[in-house]
């Protein structure tokens, strides 16, 4: 395989040193020991060589191209399938290092070349997939791992190739024949590179550094609540496309009574003026538009589609076709609105019955990747009589909008912003703006996403007022045909006082408590004094956080019956054994509103329970408990 690109090279390595940029260490201290001199090298070297040795090269990549859009509609060579891996935790594969760096895929010819690492007789992964859970000694491993592979590139036939993943967690380095392709950061989404010049007739070697490393610039950031499974996590392929082609297409519907369809094409290499057009077979509809000078055909048009829903989740096949291009997708046309604290679809009024889940398959480990995992995520809703899942909390694979197009469930669709990011940082703005941008990209055809959600659980600040809102303009100017939200935090030290003020008042008219339990309450109910509630009165939640006033459906995360009891047992000195039961009791008589005019959803409730652990007496991780905690939050 050839050399590392010449960009990789140290920027101290000499100029003319023998071997060139990719030259080994023995030879740099040679030259530099004949040119210099052995005084030289005892006051000028020392301090070159540890640089050279231990500091880790930095190298900017170009980044990835726009979202290329519809690609399962396209020829495409499938790169999914076994992948070699080697683990590296202390970056001795970088390009330009002493070692060599892997993506030249160095191997031992003579038995004397001093070669470590080997991907031709490196352990084999399955792509996609993650790699925490294909080799146990992985589990909790965070750090930087090397995939390889061989492919035969497709003639060469005037078509552009791109390498396109459906996603990689969460910083993205690729290599094709030994030299840089590009790099991108940011787990979930999917992205893309053309690699048209760089494809060699026959056999091509593809090299793909994956760190799956956060840090407090990320997004998400260094902490999360659920395992940021590392690799590459989705779909990986080799697309092709005309030289002139259609990069991305949508299609909605702008109004329910008119049935008005409006399009956009995004073309690349297309000159204005060149037309686009869009056919509906099944309705006889066929349109054409004009390319505008930024290479994009917007029109509008009626057609007599039936509304998508999820009681008749009707789909259409929709052709794209532009210059010589032709690409197409199954889409269902509906409208999601609000009016007042209604939600409506297709102009009348639902109730979002549903659950929060995460990518992670059914009877299976790892990261869920496929049409079937997200198919089976889905029935597990479906068979609850539900019509609604909130993907939490951050992109899942294509198939999972795909397939709730298919089987009628409503989704809300996230990006990783979540708890307390680096607000004030222009690179984490610019990390979470691409990712909203490539999200609703890729997902803008399917009807069933109805909900656009940019964050979930921040706490109040200035910064995260000026991010958050950044974040809901851009999604509203990229699509502004579905509703945007963002889970809100729950709780708050006044909020709080007062709800321990109803469990204390509850707790001493239900009796048999110890002597400190009954001492606490007593105590609380007498500085509430005379706006202590008694014992059977009710109590309203407000959520006022002022992302409601921006956000067109204000959500809220609460879990009174899980971890609320946990902290107003800290808080007060009272035990959860004592506060849960009076908590579960409150529950009953709460009501949860906004301060804004608009539709409250409930994004969060719940207790955690492991499968098949019993308990009569309603401990904590039980079903029981657990049950008992979902019938007092619908209640």
């Amino acid at each position: 395989m050839p050399a590392a690109a010449p960009d990789a090279r140290p920027s101290h390595a000499p100029q003319g040193a023998t071997g060139g940029p990719g030259c080994r260490l023995p030879t740099l201290l040679l030259w530099l020991a004949v040119v210099a001199g052995p005084a030289a090298w005892a006051a000028e070297v020392v301090e070159e060589e540890q640089d050279f040795l231990f500091a880790e090269t930095v190298v900017a990549h170009p980044a990835a191209d726009p979202l290329l859009g519809l690609i399962d509609s396209r020829p495409l060579l499938s790169l999914n399938g076994k992948w070699r891996l080697i683990v590296d935790p202390m970056g001795v594969g970088e390009p330009g290092s002493v070692f060599g760096g892997f993506p030249r895929n160095k191997r031992s010819i003579t038995g004397m070349e001093l070669v470590e690492y080997d991907f031709e007789t490196a352990r084999s992964v399955n792509v996609p997939g993650d790699f925490n859970t294909q080799d146990p000694r992985l589990f909790f491993y965070q750090g930087r791992v090397w995939y390889y592979r061989t492919f035969e590139a497709p003639a060469r036939d005037g078509s552009r190739q791109h390498l396109w993943f459906g996603g990689a967690n969460f910083t993205t380095t690729v290599y094709l024949n030994g030299e840089a392709v590009g790099e991108h950061k940011g787990g979930y989404v999917p992205f893309s590179f053309d690699v048209t010049d760089r494809l060699r007739p026959g056999s091509n070697a593809l090299i793909i550094r994956v760190d799956n490393r956060l840090s407090a610039t990320s997004v998400p950031t260094l902490r999360t609540d659920w395992w940021p499974y590392g690799g590459l996590t989705r779909d990986v392929a080799l697309v092709q496309t005309p030289a002139s082609f259609i990069r991305n297409a949508n299609a909605r519907m702008t109004d329910q009574a008119s049935r008005e369809i409006e399009v956009r094409v995004e073309t690349s290499g297309m000159e204005a003026g060149s037309t686009a057009t869009v056919v509906i077979p099944e309705l006889n509809v066929e349109q054409t538009f004009a390319v505008g000078a930024d290479g994009v055909a917007v029109g509008r048009f009626t057609a007599p589609v039936e509304p998508w829903s999820p009681e008749q989740p009707t789909l259409y096949e929709v052709e794209f076709r532009a210059g010589g291009d032709r690409i197409s997708d199954r889409i269902g046309f509906r409208t999601i609105t609000t009016r007042g604290r209604q939600i409506l679809l297709n102009g009348v009024p639902i109730r979002l019955r549903g659950i929060s889940t995460h990518e992670e398959p059914i009877g299976e480990a790892g990261v869920a990747y496929s049409a079937e995992h997200a198919r089976r995520l889905l029935g597990e809703a479906t068979a609850l009589n539900a019509n609604f899942v909130r993907a939490a909390h951050y992109p899942y694979s294509r198939h999972m909008a795909k397939a709730a197009d298919e089987l009628g469930v409503m989704l809300w669709e996230e990006v990783p912003v979540y708890w307390n990011i680096a607000w004030n940082d222009p690179g984490t703005l610019a990390l979470a703006r691409d990712q909203v941008e490539r999200l609703v990209r890729r997902d803008w055809n399917r009807a069933a996403v109805i909900i656009w959600s940019v964050a979930n659980e921040t706490p109040l600040s200035d910064g995260r007022m000026r991010f958050l809102t950044r974040l809901i303009d851009d999604a509203r100017e990229l699509d502004d045909s579905r509703l945007v939200s963002a889970a809100l935090l729950g709780g708050g030290r006044e909020q709080f006082a007062r709800i321990i003020a109803h469990l204390a008042a509850r707790g001493l008219e239900r009796g048999g408590l110890d002597a400190h339990a009954e001492t606490v309450f007593r105590a609380i109910l007498e500085r509430a004094g005379a706006a202590a509630p008694g014992p059977d009165d009710g109590y309203t939640v407000t959520i006022d956080d002022p992302l409601g006033e921006l956000t067109d459906v204000v959500a809220y995360n609460e879990y009174f019956g899980w971890y609320y009891s946990a902290f107003f047992a800290d808080q007060t000195g009272v035990g959860e054994a004592v506060l849960r039961p009076l908590m579960l009791a409150l529950m009953r008589d709460m009501r949860i509103e906004a301060s804004v005019d608009k539709p409250v959803h409930i994004s969060e409730f719940g207790a955690g329970a492991k499968a098949g652990r019993h308990s009569a007496d309603l401990h904590v991780w039980s079903e029981e408990y657990q049950a008992e905690v979902y019938r007092a939050q619908l209640a």
